[in-house]
């Protein structure tokens, strides 16, 4: 048994909203308070990306080729055991792959304090505020009713890239998160820029990240903003289904929310032309709802990370630790996944000539 309880903070939100660079900004802020950090990352995709914009000296366990609320669940005590007892960390951050439900993980993470002094002290959603308003705008739909059930399950909500829209769609965005989640602390912020007091809150109280009923969205006996037609009940049978057969019903349900959307692995065979990359990926269709991984530019010198999330791109120099391949990671639905590969085997063509 563990001699000190371990916190440990899930981190969610849909695709591409920050959740790592909320990650990183956490893990660097933690480790300069003195606390000690391990993380279990979780990617939909074969390869951990985003494990490597965190400092290579952090332990860090990866679930990698499915969705750890449902069909790498069972690992997650075990992963968390592993790491609490092998690095004895004051903190595991767990992030979460952009299509999982809070909800489950949060059960796993429960099974795990059975065991050893791990306890979950806090669940941060992050929320990309353009695609968020977006969505809510277009009614309904899977994206939008996973995106409302993570921020159900939330006992802080990081209302993201704030800078892409404006000061009346802020204040309308905010009054949609407090109607889905009464409980949960709202704070906007840009590229997840927040002070570490808001998880330190989390850490002190003892575990509350299960003090909103999830089930029941917090603020459901508050006033909320007007829904779409027909949205109010979908939401209530939700409710029913959670609070009355979840131990039966939950995987099933589950399944129908995010299993429509999917991701492709594709390995690079040579360097590519930076121009020619970039202006590939902002054409990608609206279906890709992210895409992210390691290339090699035939008109730079060092490798990238790049990362796209609804029309937003970022590349960063890296120096690897360990080799790693050149890999581009799709996800969203329905991806055509030989279409992207003959598209990138093209590009890489191209570049040298």
């Amino acid at each position: 048994m563990l001699d000190k309880t371990v916190k440990v903070v899930l981190l969610s939100g849909f695709l591409g909203s920050g959740k790592t660079t909320l990650l990183k900004r956490l893990v660097d802020e933690a480790e300069a308070k003195g606390l000690r950090s391990a993380v279990l990352m979780n990617e939909a995709g074969d390869v951990n990306l985003d494990g490597l914009a965190v400092d290579a000296s952090i332990p860090m366990a990866e679930m990698l080729g499915g969705c750890i609320c449902c069909t790498i669940r069972a690992d997650v005590g075990v992963e968390l055991m592993q790491l609490a007892k092998t690095h004895r960390p004051d903190i595991v951050w767990i992030e979460s792959t952009g299509i999982a439900h809070p909800l489950e993980i949060m059960d796993a993470v429960s099974d795990a304090s059975m065991y050893e002094k791990i306890e979950l002290a806090a669940v941060a959603t992050v929320a990309d505020a353009r695609h968020l308003l977006d969505r809510v705008r277009i009614g309904g739909g899977k994206t939008l009713k996973l995106m409302i059930e993570q921020i159900r399950a939330s006992t802080l909500l990081v209302l993201n890239k704030t800078d892409l829209i404006g000061e009346a769609e802020r204040l309308e965005l905010i009054d949609w998160l407090r109607g889905w989640n009464a409980d949960a602390e709202i704070v906007p912020a840009v590229r997840c820029d927040l002070g570490f007091s808001f998880i330190e809150k989390g850490l002190g109280e003892g575990g509350r990240a299960h003090g909103p009923n999830p089930g029941k969205g917090g603020g459901a006996d508050r006033d909320e903003p007007e829904r779409e037609p027909g949205q109010r009940e979908q939401d209530s049978e939700h409710d029913l289904t959670h609070e009355h057969d979840h131990e039966h019903k939950h995987d099933r349900d589950h399944a129908h929310v995010h299993h429509h959307i999917g991701a492709a692995t594709c390995y690079l065979d040579g360097p590519l032309d930076s121009h020619a990359f970039e202006s590939w990926l902002r054409a990608l269709p609206d279906n890709i709802y992210r895409a992210k991984g390691i290339v090699t530019f035939r008109d730079t010198a060092s490798r990238f990370l790049f990362q796209y999330a609804y029309r937003e791109l970022d590349f960063m120099r890296i120096t690897p630790q360990k080799t790693v391949h050149d890999v581009a990671v799709f996800i969203g639905e329905d991806i055509p996944k030989r279409e992207l590969e003959r598209e990138l085997r093209r590009l890489v063509e191209s570049s040298g000539a």
